[in-house]
């Protein structure tokens, strides 16, 4: 759009809702025939877009961004002294490019109902954990966890490391004998809570832990793939099961590979990803006993 004051949005730089107020043909807008449609097309230009999420914070992308516009209307029809009616298209695309996405990770309290305060776990106490995207302006999206693997030190690279979900959503936790280790059922698409138990990656009285993790968000699917799932072993059965969908996703968990036989996807699907953090956590051992272990089974 050309630069000028009526062509600029208004409204508060924190709200998501901006007006813009302009003439058809004013800010650069051109026009041409399209069949039975006279279409005028533009380009919305964003810049340092500011997003509020859920917890009330503002989610700030200084990146520029073009959005195509577009408004058809009909050319065969009665004028009047009313005002015509133009026809909005729906553009996936357009909503795709604009949705600005916030991957986060963070400890829960028991069961995930809210944010844990302390940092501090006994050993084989259960920590759980959730992960999130917040995407206001994006088509539904689920997430999934692929990996998390835990460190004494913030780079996930580091050693020694304990890699407690692996192969696109099998939690290995849950396999040790007496683990309580599990994905919970989902309440929302855009988050995925999860727990293993607290545990030491060498003999100190005190140790601090990092927790790495590599979350992605899909389109929301009528059919799931073995790329997409959120799998533990579950004990009493055992036996490996979803947390939502089809168990036999869960079958490659007990394979060396979960990428073989997978939905082939489309090489236009837009990936959605990100490596999030948590840390440090402080695991005491078990002589350091205060009367509660939150371990749910």
């Amino acid at each position: 759009m050309a630069k000028r004051k009526r062509c600029g949005a208004k409204g508060p730089a924190a709200h998501s809702d901006m007006v813009i107020s302009a003439g058809l043909k004013d800010c650069g807008t051109e026009s041409r025939v399209h069949g039975d449609w006279l279409v005028y097309s533009n380009q919305l230009v964003l810049t340092n877009a500011a997003v509020p999420s859920s917890t009330g914070s503002l989610i700030v992308r200084w990146a520029t961004t073009v959005i195509p516009i577009e408004c058809h209307y009909k050319r065969k029809q009665t004028v009047s002294g009313e005002p015509l009616t133009p026809t909005w298209l729906p553009m996936t695309s357009t909503i795709s490019v604009f949705g600005l996405l916030h991957f986060s990770l963070r400890t829960m309290a028991d069961g995930c109902p809210s944010p844990r305060s302390s940092s501090v776990y006994q050993q084989g106490e259960a920590v759980f954990l959730e992960a999130s995207v917040e995407a206001p302006l994006h088509p539904p999206l689920t997430l999934y966890v692929d990996s998390c693997v835990a460190t004494l030190k913030p780079d996930p690279l580091s050693l020694p490391s304990y890699k407690f979900i692996t192969k696109h959503g099998c939690l290995m936790d849950s396999v040790l004998p007496g683990s309580s280790s599990k994905f919970l059922p989902r309440k929302q698409d855009n988050r995925l809570c999860f727990s293993f138990q607290a545990f030491h990656l060498n003999k100190e009285t005190v140790e601090q832990m990092f927790i790495s993790c590599h979350i992605r968000a899909t389109l929301k699917q009528k059919s799931h793939s073995h790329l997409d799932k959120a799998c533990f072993f579950n004990r009493p059965t055992f036996r490996w099961r979803a947390t939502e969908g089809d168990d036999a996703l869960c079958g490659c968990c007990a394979s060396e590979d979960c990428n073989t036989g997978h939905t082939t996807r489309l090489n236009t699907e837009e990936k959605h990803e990100a490596d999030t953090a948590v840390g440090p956590l402080h695991t005491l051992p078990r002589s350091h006993w205060t009367g509660h272990l939150s371990v749910n089974h």
